[in-house]
């Protein structure tokens, strides 16, 4: 039953999963004569418990101002849960908006590296409302690069990825030109046939931009504030380049909770 307090709309929860966790405290004579934080936060595995305890629910906090905004008054609490059975002629099933991705080889110093990134990073960074006002910086040093490579993470897939990623090299590439003049970048990927096909010939003629038709092999630095130095093979050859900034193209992966719907629905995600 939904009822008024403090000119607030309370709706009482009977199921929440667990109380709430008390902030630790150092006691009233370790404050005394100190600066020392009197909450000295939660253990990692208090933190982890509170967090599941707080998104356990899924349920709003019951304080009914979309109730009280709402003029066609179209909403209504009192209305018991209930499910439904729906028929559909077709499902399609998507990939999600969680953005994960299969691992990258540890050679290619994604997680070691603060100025490896992915292109998922790589396009927040380009975005004008990302956390870089759409300036490209290094992670590193905060400094503008000049050099970028952008790499294939995945050596194995198939023509379909290829194409995607490929396509999506060259796109950040353009966006990332346009950004900083007197910048290169350098795409280092297995290109496919379909790409070779159909959009060679045109990213061949953007300026400052090339693209070199090998296998990334290792990223590493041999010294603190030396550039990055990116290891491929072209044509059986090893080839070392140094560069300011590398951006690893993933391969995205699918959720074990979209993979196990769709094969309950042997429906193919797109």
């Amino acid at each position: 039953m939904v009822y008024e307090k403090g000119r607030r709309y309370i709706i009482p929860f009977d199921d929440v999963p667990a109380d709430r966790a008390e902030m630790p405290e150092i006691s009233v004579e370790e404050r005394k004569g100190s600066f020392r934080e009197v909450e000295t936060g939660f253990p990692e595995a208090v933190a982890v418990a509170e967090a599941k305890r707080c998104l356990s629910c899924r349920r709003c906090l019951g304080c009914a101002l979309c109730w009280a905004e709402c003029e066609p008054e179209a909403i209504d609490f009192s209305i018991p849960d209930e499910e439904l059975e729906l028929d559909f002629d077709e499902v399609i099933i998507t990939r999600g908006q969680e953005n994960s991705f299969q691992p990258i080889d540890s050679h290619l110093g994604y997680g070691t590296y603060a100025d490896v990134i992915t292109d998922l990073q790589f396009e927040r960074m380009l975005s004008p409302t990302g956390p870089t006002d759409g300036l490209v910086v290094s992670p590193f040093d905060g400094e503008v690069p000049r050099r970028i490579a952008v790499i294939q993470g995945n050596a194995e897939g198939d023509e379909d990825h290829f194409l995607s990623s490929l396509v999506l090299g060259v796109n950040e590439s353009i966006l990332a030109l346009d950004r900083i003049e007197d910048m290169k970048v350098a795409l280092v990927s297995p290109i496919c046939q379909s790409f070779k096909k159909k959009f060679s010939p045109d990213a061949e003629k953007i300026p400052d931009l090339d693209i070199i038709e090998g296998a990334p092999e290792s990223v590493e630095r041999t010294q603190e504030e030396e550039p990055l130095i990116l290891t491929y093979s072209q044509d059986g050859k090893i080839k070392k380049e140094n560069f300011d900034l590398i951006v690893i193209l993933t391969k995205p992966e699918i959720s074990a909770e979209i993979s196990a719907l769709s094969q309950e629905l042997e429906q193919e995600v797109l």
